[in-house]
């Protein structure tokens, strides 16, 4: 019971955060929007701003969590790493993305968002190495090819993360995500 009430509330507290932002919420405000009391809402949360680092948090996990389960797919290698591509940079490309909106709506404190994103980054390179991996191992991929395009996919991926939440950044094309994963797999296949 207690467990689904702070998941309610972090479901609450993202809507709200994604419609007034964080700066401009407040604790009755996810009170209000969750039929609780503000005293539950204290019960789980000791801030506005835990609950803040709750949802990024959980928001992080949900995408490593759909990562991992394209690494651990029977998948080649091939289309698991066209895969992780198009789920890695679909957050950061698509404006109707919750993750993405979010994270637009939070530019005020990207350094917190950041410090959570970096913990999923590791995660997150940790699998894509696996994929590269395993693609060199069952003759798929191209060892030297590899080793160059993997610090390459990092970069991306980060350069991606940093487009999300900066307004006057020119956002990519429409399909940028696809094109750019079908690049990556072709550039590697033997």
């Amino acid at each position: 019971m207690a467990v689904r009430t702070r998941e309610k509330l972090l479901d609450v507290a993202l809507s709200v955060f994604m419609q007034k932002g964080v700066e401009n919420t407040t604790m009755a405000d996810i009170a209000i929007a969750s039929d609780r009391g503000r005293r539950t809402i204290y019960t789980y949360f000791k801030s506005k701003l835990d609950i803040y680092d709750a949802v990024i948090e959980r928001e992080s996990d949900r995408l490593v969590r759909e990562l991992k389960s394209i690494v651990d797919s029977e998948a080649s290698p091939a289309d698991k790493l066209h895969q992780f591509v198009l789920t890695r940079l679909e957050p950061g490309m698509n404006t109707t993305s919750p993750h993405r909106t979010l994270l637009s709506r939070l530019r005020v404190d990207f350094g917190r968002s950041r410090k959570i994103r970096r913990m999923a980054s590791e995660k997150e390179e940790q699998m894509l190495n696996r994929i590269l991996d395993e693609g060199v191992v069952r003759g798929q991929f191209d060892p030297h090819k590899t080793e160059r395009v993997r610090a390459v996919l990092y970069t991306i991926i980060r350069s991606i993360d940093m487009l999300s939440v900066n307004e006057e950044a020119q956002q990519p094309e429409a399909g940028f995500d696809e094109s750019l994963a079908l690049c990556v797999v072709e550039s590697l296949t033997r």
